[in-house]
């Protein structure tokens, strides 16, 4: 579906809170997304009572691994959507206006991440090797590289510096969502709009450093460290590029949803679409390349405690995950998004930014899974448990009905936007 139609023309006076309200299909979403989380929750916690009755260390820590890719996911949606939102306010462009609200809206979970948060807590000793509960070998190298960590990587270190992350995330999300309702009335004078866009830019341009600072840090704590040996000095990049790859999938497919019922089938327009499918574009060439950066380091570095990271990721079972891994978070996006007329069909750019979703998801399970032993391609095989697909699921569709909820408590698109009468502008978006 295209961007553009032949609506009627629209002016400020008619974006009305009224008019400017989530449709009917918010709800629905909502409460579809509400029964999946609840399915998935149920077959999630049968699952793990069963793997506790076993009594073994593995069974459970099938259920923690696939948790943590949950976890991993629902956190990239959330910061994925504050980064885009902190950038936004940086840059401008009308393209940030349209999509602002579901940012918003998706910050806003931020709760509920930290709620989720508290499972990777629990499952401490069933995850990181540091921990000191692993029942197996973990390898020549790794007694020593836990001590020389010591005390960085330690329960209460760990949890310390994740109650950090999460505040400021939060002081930053709290700002910007406050600030922004200022913007649903209108205001004493144009003066105070322009104080206003200084100090969002101000938020955005300190909050883009301290979630570069933190995202990198926990990045390392939560999957870093699964592995006692490995390091990289690319991974807090890889991670807040992902991040923000997925948020920018999340977004365009909630907001194509929209565009097809009233206020945003009028408000949208290819323009805006097309820009935000260069975003996209620009960021998965971004992801490539610093995850090749980092291959190609490590890879023809060859030193021991770098390369086995890789090994356990392209043998036995894992080579063919790899592959399509290329194939859909590189190649296929980025093919398909060097066409201009597809940047401006809206379906299509949501069929794009859905493949995009799930490469994500396949990415974060190529990184967490095999590093535990039995799915490590250098002492095990690549598998699946049913655990890998209901926990993640639970954990994303429970996000998915929270973020609903939280996209009908305001106007899609902030009323008194400096930007919003050009987008109103009946030429605009045409070509």
């Amino acid at each position: 579906m295209a961007a553009t139609q032949t609506q009627e023309h629209l002016t400020v006076a008619d974006l009305t809170p009224d008019f400017l309200a989530a449709p009917w299909s918010a709800e629905h979403m909502r409460k579809r997304w509400s029964v999946v989380a609840a399915v998935a929750a149920v077959a999630s916690i049968a699952g793990f009572i069963m793997a506790r009755h076993t009594g073994t260390f593995v069974a459970q820590q099938h259920f923690y691994r696939a948790y943590l890719v949950g976890f991993m996911f629902c956190l990239g949606l959330t910061l994925g959507s504050l980064a885009l939102l902190m950038l936004a306010h940086v840059v401008g462009g009308k393209w940030q206006v349209v999509i602002r609200r579901i940012l918003e809206a998706s910050t806003r979970n931020l709760w509920l991440v930290a709620l989720m948060f508290l499972g990777v807590i629990a499952g401490i000793k069933y995850l990181y090797p540091w921990a000191g509960a692993f029942p197996y070998d973990l390898g020549p190298h790794a007694a020593h590289a836990i001590q020389a960590r010591q005390p960085f990587l330690s329960e209460k270190w760990f949890i310390l510096r994740g109650v950090i992350y999460f505040v400021g995330w939060a002081i930053f999300a709290l700002l910007l969502n406050q600030w922004s309702l200022r913007l649903d009335r209108p205001a004493d004078s144009t003066e105070s709009y322009d104080r206003l866009r200084l100090r969002f830019m101000r938020l955005g341009g300190g909050g883009l450093v301290f979630y570069s600072l933190s995202v990198s840090l926990a990045a390392i704590d939560w999957v870093m460290s699964l592995d006692a040996v490995w390091y990289s000095t690319i991974w807090g990049m890889i991670y807040m590029v992902g991040q923000v790859l997925l948020a920018l999938g999340f977004t365009i497919v909630v907001l194509v949803m929209l565009s097809r019922t009233v206020p945003m089938k009028q408000i949208l327009r290819v323009s805006e679409l097309h820009d935000i499918g260069n975003l996209t574009l620009a960021f998965v060439m971004l992801f490539t390349y610093v995850s090749f950066s980092q291959f190609i380091i490590i890879w023809s570095g060859n030193l021991p405690e770098e390369i086995p990271w890789y090994l356990a990721r392209v043998q036995n079972g894992w080579r063919p995950i790899i592959s399509v891994l290329f194939v859909i978070h590189f190649a296929l996006p980025f093919l398909l998004l060097l066409n201009r007329s597809l940047k401006r069909r809206g379906a299509q750019l949501a069929l794009v930014a859905i493949l995009i979703m799930v490469a994500r998801y396949g990415d974060l399970f190529w990184q967490i899974v095999p590093n535990f032993k039995d799915a490590s391609g250098l002492t095990g095989h690549f598998f699946m448990t049913w655990f890998d697909l209901a926990v993640p699921l639970a954990m994303a569709a429970t996000w998915f009905a929270f973020f609903f909820a939280q996209l009908k408590k305001r106007p899609l698109v902030p009323a008194y936007h400096h930007l919003i009468p050009e987008i109103l502008e009946k030429t605009h978006g045409a070509h």
